[in-house]
């Protein structure tokens, strides 16, 4: 099962409204017809970035959803993508996963994941 944590940067966002932390994976659960699943959410020490942590089955058909969000939707009166990382990560659960950036597109690095 792969993992992935969207990072957002509030600073970023038009309205860093915390109903977010809800509006998004219910978003990704619908579209995806439920491949996706949320599974928490933590704040990264020492920044106000928010992390919303999701498992799916299907890495291929998952991104494509958090990508088009990102991209084409507005939630709470905010475009995402001007705020948000995509990491994902294939290995083993565990409280130290790194997850290598696929979002912007063409960034590269890894996002430390924060405990739940």
């Amino acid at each position: 099962m792969a993992e992935i944590v969207i990072r957002l940067n509030p600073g970023a966002l038009l309205n860093p409204d915390l109903d977010l932390r809800y509006e998004i994976p219910d978003q990704l659960a619908r579209r995806s017809g439920g491949v996706i699943v949320d599974d928490g959410y933590g704040y990264e020490p020492g920044t106000a970035a928010l992390h919303l942590y999701f498992r799916t089955t299907n890495l291929a058909l998952a991104l494509s959803e958090v990508f088009a969000v990102l991209e084409k939707e507005v939630l709470i009166g905010n475009q995402l993508g001007v705020g948000a990382e995509v990491g994902v990560c294939e290995g083993p659960a565990g409280q130290a996963r790194e997850f290598s950036i696929v979002f912007p597109h063409g960034a590269s690095g890894v996002i430390l994941a924060v405990s739940q």
